[in-house]
């Protein structure tokens, strides 16, 4: 496919042909990589307008959330490259700073961009625009809101907030009235007389009192009819509800703004999936969806996931317990929870992308008396650090989190990765951290969490397939058990680093092998009874190492007097990037041939 970059030259007719075009080529192309769909189908009219209009790099354009870039990613030079997209060394699933000039701050979690948008606004404030396209999902979020408060402080001229509606959240406005007056406050033609005719009035003082009257009866009328009098009350002027597929409309409507000297919010109305039935009538599946088939939008069935694990076991749950609870944020068909939301609605909250809301809801609930579960993703629970220490953990509240997603998760990259809640679930009091080796594990974790009220409890589950051991124990606080009696190395396995043993085990002739599922408590008596048979000590992480869980190990032995060398295999690697699981669990020795040198060669 060619597309000619040079669109600010095309026609309307033009551009309603290159936006097919596009589509055609989205579908065509994550089809076979994965990825956002649904998102782009929706954005792409809006993409085209903004680059016509504005001028990429000069005029910024900040993506809440990156993930709906994709054709901003095509006309900005890679196209020819994005057959790579979410590959090893292609183009990434979100926008970055180091793939191109035109992406001016990384955005792959939710709520940065008016922020970042702000803060460049203000670097760069004589003739560029700074341009935040926010879904109506995202500026709910808490640091959207932050940011919105300050911009009412600071009312910077050269700040454009498309506010991409698509129909997943914010209600509409109702009635013929409010669809009348809209229609007249909010054309182009509206408010270029509006500001003119105000220039002209505001003359001496008789002129501005009329003028100052004349904006209160306005303002009160579209106070009747739309609630974007709160955003002119805040310091926007508020464009819309327009439609977001009409590239005329939006053409018009971005010159408007291009040439406004206020903060100014456009309202746009989409639709997610635009133009692929599969994904309009599955908008939540398409969101971010695997390899599928075109023709049926399925894609290719694979085994039992830890996510459905984890749903399952919570339905069992709330069947025999009322006082059962699960909390999502804005991921539950994500996290494995949409049956459990269908079942059981009076116990099921999705707070949106809140994290941070969620954890002291949660504490709140757990602290009169409900059993608590938090489903949120390793990464996103990053954005509640404070909420885990102020609220759960000085409260010593019973709040059970299961932290999905953890470890490498692979095609979306450097900012989804769940490789940092080891490292600082460890440094938060009270607070018991569990990583099942297996679905069978998995379940008796989440069981333990349910019978367990003494504080708050953690259970990092990787991405992939159930994986499961024959006969192995039932889980108990604090035990780690021996999978394979050897005599002179001993590998300490947690979570998913079991499994990756296990694949190896013919060529660990010799090796004691250990299940370590608790993390937090370790398993001291262990450590103490053991540790000293044998020559090497290796400890195994799906995690960044640094302050992890064979660094606790390390100091748990200094204290007891223990002076071995440990080798720690994990993530030396602050922050990875995209490509396949597979791909990058090989790359980073922590599976087949790297892993089995990485044992046999560390110290």
């Amino acid at each position: 496919m060619k597309i000619d970059v040079n669109i600010k030259e095309k026609n309307i007719q033009e551009l309603k042909i290159l936006a097919e075009e596009i589509r055609k080529f989205l579908i065509k192309t994550v089809s076979k990589t994965g990825g956002h769909l649904g998102p782009n189908l929706g954005v792409i009219e809006l993409t085209i307008a903004l680059h016509v209009v504005f001028d990429s790099p000069k005029d910024k354009m900040f993506w809440d959330v990156g993930h709906q870039s994709y054709v901003h990613k095509i006309l900005t030079g890679r196209l020819d490259k994005f057959h790579t997209l979410r590959q090893k060394n292609g183009i990434g699933p979100f926008t970055s700073r180091e793939e191109s000039k035109h992406d001016h701050f990384i955005s792959g979690h939710a709520g940065n961009a008016l922020s970042a948008a702000l803060g460049t606004a203000m670097a760069d404030f004589k003739d560029n625009k700074s341009i935040a396209v926010i879904g109506d999902a995202s500026i709910a979020n808490g640091v959207s809101l932050e940011a919105i408060n300050h911009i009412s402080s600071l009312k910077p001229e050269n700040l454009v907030v498309i506010l991409n509606d698509n129909e997943m959240s914010i209600g509409k406005n109702v009635g013929l009235l409010s669809r009348a007056f809209r229609k007249i406050m909010n054309t182009s033609l509206y408010n270029e007389i509006k500001y003119d005719i105000e220039g002209a009035i505001r003359k001496g003082t008789i002129g501005n009192h009329m003028a100052d009257l004349i904006s209160r009866i306005e303002k009160s009328v579209k106070g009747f009819v739309s609630p974007s009098s709160i955003l002119e009350t805040i310091g926007f002027d508020y464009i819309g509800p327009i439609d977001g597929h009409n590239i005329q409309l939006l053409i018009d409507t971005l010159k408007f703004s291009k040439n406004h000297k206020k903060p100014i919010l456009i309202h746009i109305k989409t639709i997610k999936g635009r133009g692929y039935k599969p994904a309009e009538d599955n908008m939540e599946k398409f969101h971010g969806i695997s390899p599928f088939d075109i023709e049926t939008g399925k894609t290719n069935l694979s085994q039992k996931s830890y996510s459905e694990n984890i749903g399952e076991t919570l339905i069992n749950l709330r069947k025999k317990d009322e006082n059962l609870v699960a909390i999502s944020a804005a991921m539950v068909k994500g996290t494995g929870l949409d049956k459990f939301f269908e079942l059981f609605p009076e116990s099921s909250y999705d707070v949106g992308i809140a994290e941070a809301h969620a954890v002291t809801f949660g504490t709140a609930l757990a602290l009169m008396g409900k059993k608590v579960f938090i489903d949120i993703y390793s990464t996103f629970l990053q954005r509640a650090y404070d909420q885990l220490i102020h609220d759960v953990s000085i409260q010593n509240a019973p709040v059970k989190f299961i932290l999905d997603r953890a470890g490498i998760v692979g095609e979306d990259g450097k900012t989804h990765h769940g490789v940092f809640d080891i490292n600082y679930l460890l440094t938060i009091p009270n607070m018991i951290v569990i990583a099942p080796t297996g679905c069978k594990e998995l379940v008796e974790a989440i069981e333990f969490a349910y019978n367990y009220n003494d504080g708050p409890i953690a259970i990092r589950v990787n991405k992939g397939g159930c994986f499961n051991i024959p006969n192995k124990p039932r889980l108990e606080l604090a035990k780690w058990y021996e999978y394979k009696k050897g005599s002179i190395h001993l590998l300490i396995a947690t979570g998913s680093m079991l499994e990756e043993l296990v694949n190896i085990e013919e060529d660990l002739e010799g090796f004691t092998i250990v299940s370590a599922p608790f993390i937090n408590p370790l398993d001291e008596k262990y450590i103490l009874d053991n540790f000293e048979k044998y020559d090497k000590i290796t400890v195994l992480e799906e995690g960044n190492i640094n302050s992890g869980f064979g660094s606790k190990i390390l100091e748990f032995m200094n204290d007891n007097g223990i002076y071995k060398g440990v080798n720690r295999i994990g993530l030396k690697q602050g922050f990875i990037p995209h490509g396949s699981r597979d791909q990058l669990m090989k790359e980073y020795s922590l599976r087949g041939e790297g892993l089995i040198k990485a044992i046999k060669e560390g110290r």
